[in-house]
């Protein structure tokens, strides 16, 4: 129970238990109040790699273009802002009331919070209209629908806010960079983007992966993590649907994925593939087309063929990797230094991070290898 010393909001509230362990309130409040009572998690990570929050960062703009429109004489704000609660905020069903099929209606208790002190909610879904609204004239009453959930866990409300946003154009790298701290039964298709970017997250923290400190993300600034998530994210789920060397690392059950024998096979061939090509693989992707969308792919189409040849758990396998990547070192001009691709007949930067050139330059790749094989 809030502590009495506190001053609380008591609001007339309806409990819907869609899930037993987690009841949703409905309730309507003055908008200009919400960000008093309701704090952000912003979406971050530690230097070595441990994700806290969910929250993408403020859009200005958009908050702006809401608040002007707020200002209009006939707005109005169907949406409901989502919140989760802390365990402080308590629900008192009113006396002699009888639970109905819409639920019980009762008093929803928020305290207060002081200066400094947490506040009793988190926003999981509303964050831009929420500032909006606090900007609104202090004579401008606005209510607004909420509907809220009892939540201990960030990662309850983590999974909550991926779930909420699925369907709307979240930033692809955000959800990427949370979809490794959900636990709840996700859509096939998220399920699958959920063991590609877990896989991603092991080679981005792993000190002994090619990839350490070199993928962009949360928590990195550093100018050399240049490359870019999506392409390495594109050769994890390419090679598990269509049956490839990470294949047999996949659980169809959906429970016990070897997410460590994924990230070895990749840490292994990429590895070969720094190797083999040094100098452009420490270039960023605007002087090296290896490091670029475009080669990590089509090196990723490689990867298929030659670590069906190379154990991977071998002590030797990186080595056994670039013994044979060896046979293309001549063949391939990732940087101006090297010219003209050859045979191509076309300039390094020519391939761009385009469908067809991945497609054009992974079989480029195959057909070289092949003859030497």
């Amino acid at each position: 129970m809030p502590s009495h010393s506190k001053r609380l909001l008591k609001l007339n509230a309806l409990r819907l238990e869609q899930n037993l362990d987690s009841p949703l309130y409905v309730f309507g409040v003055d908008g200009r109040l919400i960000h008093q009572l309701a704090s952000v998690q912003p979406a971050n990570r530690s230097a070595d790699g441990v994700l806290s929050g969910y929250q993408r960062t403020r859009v200005e703009r958009h908050i702006a273009e809401i608040h002007e429109y707020l200002e209009t004489d006939h707005s109005i704000l169907p949406n409901a802002i989502v919140l989760a609660l802390r365990e402080e905020v308590t629900f008192e069903p009113i006396k002699g009331s009888l639970r109905n099929e819409w639920g019980t209606p009762g008093v929803l208790l928020l305290p207060l919070p002081g200066h400094h002190e947490s506040k009793p909610c988190v926003i999981v879904d509303g964050q831009q209209r929420v500032a909006a609204l606090a900007e609104l004239a202090s004579t401008r009453v606005f209510p607004v629908v909420v509907v809220a959930f009892q939540s201990l866990s960030e990662d309850h409300q983590r999974d909550q806010f991926i779930l909420v946003n699925k369907t709307k154009p979240l930033p692809r790298d955000l959800v990427n960079e949370l979809l490794p701290g959900t636990t709840v039964r996700l859509p096939k298709g998220l399920a699958l983007k959920r063991v590609a970017s877990t896989v991603l997250e092991q080679l981005r923290f792993d000190y002994e992966s090619p990839f350490y400190g070199r993928i962009r993300g949360l928590g990195v600034g550093s100018e050399t993590n240049n490359i870019s998530p999506l392409g390495l994210l594109d050769v994890i789920t390419s090679s598990i649907r269509k049956k490839g060397v990470l294949f047999e690392y996949w659980d169809p059950n959906g429970t016990k994925h070897n997410i460590r024998g994924m990230a070895l096979v990749l840490k292994v061939f990429y590895g070969g593939v720094k190797r083999t090509w040094p100098k452009a693989w420490a270039e960023n992707p605007w002087t090296s087309r290896l490091v670029h969308g475009v080669g990590i792919v089509a090196m990723g189409s490689l990867m298929e063929r030659v670590m069906n040849e190379v154990p991977a758990s071998s002590p030797r396998a990186e080595a056994m990797v670039h013994h044979r990547l060896e046979r293309l070192k001549d063949e391939c001009a990732w940087t101006e230094a090297d010219g003209d691709w050859p045979e191509l007949d076309v300039p390094w930067n020519w391939f761009q991070n385009t469908s067809q050139d991945k497609q054009k330059l992974a079989s480029y790749l195959l057909s070289v290898y092949r003859g030497y094989s």
